[in-house]
Formats: structure tokens, C-alpha cells, sequence
């Protein structure tokens, strides 16, 4: 009860003082607790949880409950997906700074983005599963951008993590290939750890941005054939479906 009480003393001290302000602006309310501002939130390209394509969790492009992306691909190995953000403009300015430019400081709010998503399309999940990087890569990035973002929807969902997936050869960067290279790209690159899930888990498969969904497709369906589900899928950002590349 006193570390409750310590807890909200000191988010009220930050919030009056702004001790951690916007992490985008540097100025705005950041609520004391790392968040953005609401002039910050109000350009963001938010995506509507409640008009979402099922496939990706963008925005739908018609009356069906798939976009005509979605459409065109064989079927989904997950059963639903939500995103927070459009990749455009300052959500993608957002993405490059925290993947490439070390802002880790952006898995906080990006995060609370993504569990606000959650909530709002009413899913429901026993274990989040980050997607992994090849170990090279996480040591020349310095950190697993999907994994700090696990972390935090751990803590705002109260749902545990498992680094259930690992890589287990590095291959080209995503953002290089077209579709069919990287459906190719991803054979073979995810290995589940033995006993990390228990038979019939519900599992919410966690990346940044959902570009093809070839990486999610890919570690989806070596869940399914371990035993895992339902599936779901939650992304940070669905990039347009005018403009199919993204960072990897």
C-alpha cells in the first residue's frame, strides 16, 4: 500500500513539474509517464480498431470484413489482427527514430498505443510472443525493437511474455525484398523453443510493422504446427497498402 501510494506521489511530482515530457515534441504533457502529448497524439495516423481489416488490422478499403489486400492473400494463420498506426508521416518518422537512431524511450509510448488497440478490438491472449532477431543483428542494433515492445504491453496488459521464437539464420533484410523474395527469404528462419508454450495457448504475435505480413505468416504457423492457439496477430504500424516497403 505504501509503494502504491509512493508510485502515484511520484507520477503526480513528474506530471507537475514535466519531468518527462512528449518524447516527440520535448515539451508537451507527457503524463508523467513518457507518453505523447495530445497535440503529438492529434498527427499521428491512429487506425480506427473498430473499422479494421481482420487480415491486418489496417484500415478497410470496403465492406467485407477483409481489406483487398487481405483478399488476394491465401488465409491468414492467426485468427485476428489490430494495429495502432498507419505507416505514414509521423508514424514512420517515429518507427525510423526508434528502430535505427537508438530512441528506446519511444517503446514506452508506442507501446501504450499498441495495448489501447488491444483493448479497443477486445482480444484476448494467455502469453505475447515478440518477434525475434537473428542475434547479429540484435548486436549491431544494440536491442530487439518487438521484444521492448513486448515488454511494455506485458505491463500494460498484465499478460506475460515469452520469447518463445528465435531466428535461426539471419537471411536479407525484409525491407530489400519484394513479396515473393520474402516470402522465400523467411523458409526456415524461425525455430519455436522447446516447452516454451503450453498445448492450446492463446498467443498475441507481436512485431513493429506489418508490411506483406511474410514474418508474421512465417512464425504464425510454426506456432500453429507446435500447438499453439488461436493466434493473434498486434503490429505498431500496417503500412499503406499504396506503399508496400518498410524498415527490417
Amino acid at each position: 500500500m505504501i509503494i502504491g501510494w509512493a508510485g502515484r506521489f511520484w507520477r503526480a511530482f513528474l506530471r507537475t513539474y514535466n519531468l518527462l515530457p512528449c518524447p516527440r515534441c520535448h515539451s508537451g504533457d507527457g503524463s508523467g509517464n513518457n507518453c505523447f502529448c495530445p497535440d503529438c497524439l492529434s498527427e499521428l495516423p491512429l487506425v480506427d480498431p473498430g473499422a479494421r481489416c481482420r487480415g491486418c488490422g489496417g484500415e478497410l478499403d470496403g465492406a467485407l470484413a477483409l481489406c483487398s489486400q487481405c483478399l488476394q492473400e491465401a488465409d491468414r494463420p492467426w485468427l485476428d489482427a489490430v494495429t495502432a498506426l498507419e505507416y505514414r508521416g509521423e508514424a514512420r518518422k517515429l518507427i525510423a527514430d526508434f528502430k535505427f537512431r537508438g530512441r528506446v524511450e519511444l517503446a514506452r509510448p508506442l507501446g501504450i498505443l499498441a495495448a489501447a488497440a488491444f483493448r479497443a478490438a477486445g482480444f484476448e491472449a494467455d502469453y505475447i510472443v515478440p518477434i525475434p532477431l537473428h542475434w547479429t543483428r540484435q548486436l549491431s542494433r544494440g536491442f530487439n525493437q518487438t521484444e521492448l515492445l513486448g515488454s511494455i504491453l506485458s505491463r500494460e496488459l498484465d499478460i506475460p511474455l515469452c520469447p518463445a521464437l528465435r531466428r535461426t539464420s539471419r537471411g536479407r533484410k525484409q525491407s530489400t525484398l519484394g513479396r515473393k523474395a520474402r516470402l522465400h527469404n523467411l523458409r526456415h528462419r524461425f525455430a519455436v523453443r522447446p516447452g516454451a508454450l503450453p498445448p492450446n495457448a492463446r498467443v498475441l504475435l507481436v512485431d513493429d510493422v506489418f508490411t506483406t505480413g511474410a514474418t508474421l505468416n512465417a512464425a504464425a504457423r510454426l506456432l500453429q504446427h507446435a500447438g499453439c492457439g488461436p493466434i493473434r496477430v498486434l503490429t505498431i504500424c500496417r503500412t499503406p497498402r499504396y506503399a508496400q516497403s518498410a524498415p527490417s
